[in-house]
């Protein structure tokens, strides 16, 4: 490659950088409910693997919709495209891999080996996610250069968010857990979502940090490759993303509030 090359010039749009925290700050509160059912039963059932199945795919279509955004985000005056089957395979990646991650976690007692192993393995699906989702935007004219140093530290941070996010599933669902209050518990999951929202997106603009895109021919830059239309495209994923994880957080917190009275 040619390093003498410019490189493409680009912006913000603070827009999509608030809205992809929002969505990751909604899937880790999401996840959160539903590892509170999950560590309620046993997984080594069929309904236990159901919950751990239903949370990883909450989460993991939650971390791609909100890289998704996120990529929206990074606003250039060029045409852009998206490679449909590295967009989807990166989507599945993440789902694909949160669940043996999470059956690591609950396949015994949380101590340290665990929980690494199982942040390893969560951790390689954002990246490969993240990563393959990056390459996946494109933009006529231009070539990709990777700086080590933001992409070791996405990394890095891909993995601790993990390790830190299951930390937090196994608390949620402990018996300390269980003594707290409706109140306090719910805020506790609303503070941990908080805070895990802001991990995921950290690893997302830090991994951006290490992306940048080279102009090689800048008459290519506004050739019409007839790709998607890419503001409709964040419009529906931003909906549905918004809409589906709103509506199962209110689906879990009236089921919570159900089970005591059936309970009785």
């Amino acid at each position: 490659m040619d390093h003498t090359h410019q490189a493409l010039s680009h912006s913000w749009s603070v827009f999509y950088v608030v809205l992809s925290y929002v969505i990751a700050t909604l899937a880790s509160y999401v996840s959160l409910e539903v590892a509170t059912r999950a560590g309620q039963r046993s997984a080594e059932g069929r309904r236990g693997r159901a919950w751990l199945l239903a949370q990883a795919a909450l989460l993991g279509y939650g971390i791609w919709a909100m890289h998704f955004v996120g990529m929206l985000a990074y606003q250039v005056s060029a045409t852009v495209t998206y490679n449909l089957p590295l967009t989807v395979l990166s989507g599945v990646l993440a789902i694909g891999l949160m669940y043996p991650a999470l059956l690591i976690l609950h396949g015994g007692p949380l101590r340290f080996p665990r929980l690494l192993l199982a942040g390893l393995v969560a951790g390689s699906g954002i990246v490969f996610m993240h990563y393959l989702g990056m390459f996946a935007f494109q933009v006529p004219g231009t070539a990709v250069s990777v700086r080590p140093v933001p992409l070791v530290l996405s990394v890095l941070i891909a993995v601790g968010a993990s390790m830190a996010a299951f930390y937090l599933f196994r608390l949620v669902s402990s018996t300390w857990a269980r003594k707290l209050s409706g109140a306090a518990l719910t805020g506790l999951k609303g503070a941990a979502g908080l805070v895990m929202g802001g991990a995921i997106v950290a690893m997302h603009y830090t991994g951006m940090a290490a992306w940048h895109l080279n102009v090689v021919d800048s008459n290519l830059l506004y050739r019409n490759t007839g790709g998607l239309d890419t503001e409709f495209l964040a419009l529906g994923i931003s909906v549905l993303s918004i809409v589906l994880l709103s509506m199962t957080v209110t689906k879990l917190l009236v089921d919570a509030v159900l089970e005591p009275s059936t309970a009785q």
